[in-house]
């Protein structure tokens, strides 16, 4: 049985989903297990709260976790090693090239030292739980008991903030829907912000299983109705929230710098960096998993008769070090030579030390700071910024109508807010559609 639940921002879906986790759980048998998974650390201590609140603690039986634990925890630490004859021994979230090749290379390199890399973890659970494409007879045979011993410990799972499944994720849940698994999904099409578009094929299958929370606690009604200018139908809200404001403000006239850095907002957001605003913030801490790794391969490759702990200690002390002194001199080549002036790398050790470098480095901090609204999605605050941008203002005045990820950043940006929202209109926004046709049509929502 498969149960979706389309609810839109501020619609309660934690408490609706705890609500639902700990009737299964007061009917579940004494040897059942109850999972609920989650897309966020934030989303899973959510849920984690509430169960806290109805019974002291976490049941056993009550298993709540992120998707990445859920499917290391469940399917690929018990169960990997039976099929591919491999244990992995670490995980790893090193940063990852954004090239699909060299990000494939640095993942297999990590799973030759027995080590797996996060972004892989949906695709292994798939190929212990579903298939991979070179499957023998004998692990086809094995997965059907895995599945078998799986579903009889297995009562029931929930899934929250469904929009961010992916397509290894799905193949999963479509498996454990064949095995006749209850599942119950909670999630919001027009918060799907990666454009994976699975929650939307599970609508479209399981239309006769839906229900639509159409309420939303968080927003005043005037935000709502703005929303609800670029929502289907049967996705749109209603609020008893009033006295909620929407302030528009022309980037022209105003000192961008001092409005943003004086103004008492609470929660700031802009579709994404461009030459005015930047979406990271410097970072200055030494603790880089991506050096470190680079530099224990390195050092164990060049000096193998050496203790591994002592190994790993001192690249975690010159993984400090080189980026300390990469701050003072900006250049990759000198700091190497500097911090180790009497070690002979290869050709093949140098760039990747200095490639982790690079990736190491302090982002880019000039331009004025404001979060992206990926980063903060999730998030509210009383008073709000949305720095809105062409990209999103084409949708906002229904230049542009079609569903994607930029339809649903514009959503997610339209329903942060508590009380009051203001809308700060980049230059290029004004030029394109002018003042006077800006303001008109906000002016409805005011």
């Amino acid at each position: 049985m498969v149960n979706i639940k389309v609810a839109g921002a501020g619609a309660g879906k934690t408490t609706s989903m705890s609500n639902s986790i700990i009737e299964s759980y007061n009917n579940s048998l004494p040897h059942r297990n109850i999972y609920c998974i989650a897309f966020t650390n934030n989303a899973s201590d959510n849920i984690k709260e509430k169960i806290k609140s109805k019974f002291g603690c976490i049941p056993n039986r009550i298993k709540i976790s992120t998707i990445h634990s859920f499917l290391y925890q469940e399917i690929i630490k018990p169960y990997y090693f039976l099929l591919f004859n491999k244990d992995y021994k670490k995980i790893s979230s090193i940063e990852l090239p954004s090239d699909h090749k060299l990000s494939n290379y640095k993942i297999n390199e990590l799973d030759k030292n027995d080590t797996l890399h996060v972004k892989a973890i949906p695709q292994r659970a798939k190929w212990v739980f579903v298939k991979k494409y070179n499957d023998t007879s004998a692990i086809k045979k094995a997965r059907k008991i895995i599945q078998g011993a799986f579903f009889q410990y297995c009562e029931k799972i929930f899934i929250d903030e469904a929009q961010d499944i992916d397509n290894d994720v799905f193949e999963i849940l479509n498996e454990f829907i064949k095995l006749g698994i209850d599942i119950n999904i909670v999630g919001d099409p027009k918060q799907d912000l990666k454009g994976f578009g699975k929650l939307d094929e599970l609508i479209l299958k399981y239309e006769e299983n839906i229900e639509y929370i159409n309420i939303c606690h968080r927003c005043p009604n005037n935000h709502i109705s703005l929303s609800n200018s670029i929502v289907d139908d049967l996705q749109k809200q209603n609020s008893e929230k009033s006295n909620g404001k929407i302030g528009v403000v022309f980037e022209s006239d105003i000192n961008l710098s001092s409005f943003i850095d004086s103004s008492n907002f609470d929660l700031k957001y802009i579709s994404q960096k461009n030459s005015i605003f930047n979406t990271q913030k410097s970072s200055t801490s030494f603790e880089n998993e991506t050096l470190f790794y680079e530099l224990e391969i390195v050092l164990k490759e060049k000096f193998p008769d050496k203790d591994e702990n002592a190994l790993s200690n001192a690249a975690y002390f010159y993984a400090n070090k080189l980026l300390f002194v990469n701050e003072k001199n900006l250049d990759e080549n000198k700091t190497l030579r500097e911090v180790f002036p009497s070690v002979r790398f290869s050709s093949v050790q140098y760039a990747r030390i200095c490639n982790a470098m690079k990736l190491s480095a302090c982002v880019d901090s000039s331009g004025i700071y404001v979060p992206s609204i990926e980063s903060i999605k999730g998030q509210e605050g009383y008073n709000c910024l949305f720095v809105l941008t062409n990209d999103l203002a084409s949708y906002l005045f229904q230049e542009k109508k079609e569903k994607n990820k930029t339809k649903n950043k514009l959503y997610v940006a339209l329903t942060r807010s508590l009380k009051d929202i203001t809308l700060l209109i980049a230059k290029e926004v004004e030029n394109k559609y002018g003042k006077e046709y800006i303001l008109k049509y906000l002016n409805k929502f005011s």
